[in-house]
């Protein structure tokens, strides 16, 4: 059987290395790792405490945002907000 064949489709991870994600950032392994708790504080992604990996498309939302791509009316944001505030309204009482 041809090796080729016995693959249905191919799989992204979603999940990926801090080497990956320093490509996706385009800097080096090394200047992520000297970055990571600079980048973490202003909201990075932390790795996964049992993986070590990283979500990249939280990694992707967090550069768009960044980059001003997603707005802070955005819907997805405003409902984000919107949840946030009814949960810590929920705690307070």
């Amino acid at each position: 059987m041809n090796r080729a064949s016995s693959i249905r489709f191919p799989i992204q991870p979603r999940m990926v290395g801090p080497d990956k994600i320093a490509r996706r950032l385009g800097v080096t392994l090394t200047a992520f790792r000297e970055k990571r708790h600079e980048l973490e504080q202003q909201g990075f992604p932390k790795p996964d405490s049992v993986l070590g990996t990283y979500c990249l498309e939280a990694v992707d939302k967090w550069i768009d945002q960044r980059a001003g791509l997603i707005r802070d009316d955005d819907p997805v944001s405003a409902q984000v907000a919107m949840l946030r505030s009814v949960r810590e309204r929920a705690w307070a009482k």
